[in-house]
């Protein structure tokens, strides 16, 4: 269930912008600093990340979020965070690769 309140709430740019925001700290500026280089809010990169994560992650995927969720404080900004974690660490990649290259 808590899952899929994360896919319900968080797919919503507004509610994801306020989810980051709510987490705060060195988590919120990755987030701002990769949405801004790609030319999105920190809303839009979190909730384009949880569609894509409930479009294509596996139901193992699944489960394993829903296993790290449980008896968490707050399940759904967790849970957030653990389904952008990969995308702000390929992000991390893609300028290390840049910076190597220039």
């Amino acid at each position: 269930m808590l899952v899929d309140d994360i896919f319900n709430s968080c797919a919503h740019e507004k509610v994801a912008q306020a989810a980051v925001a709510c987490i705060g700290g060195v988590f919120a500026d990755r987030v701002r600093h990769v949405a801004a280089v790609r030319g999105l809010t920190p809303g839009a990169f979190a909730a384009s990340a949880v569609r894509r994560f409930d479009r294509t992650a596996s139901g193992d995927a699944r489960d394993i979020l829903r296993r790290a969720l449980r008896g968490t404080d707050q399940p759904v900004l967790h849970g957030l965070r653990l389904i952008l974690e990969p995308s702000l660490e390929e992000a991390d990649e893609v300028e290390k690769a840049e910076l190597v290259s220039h």
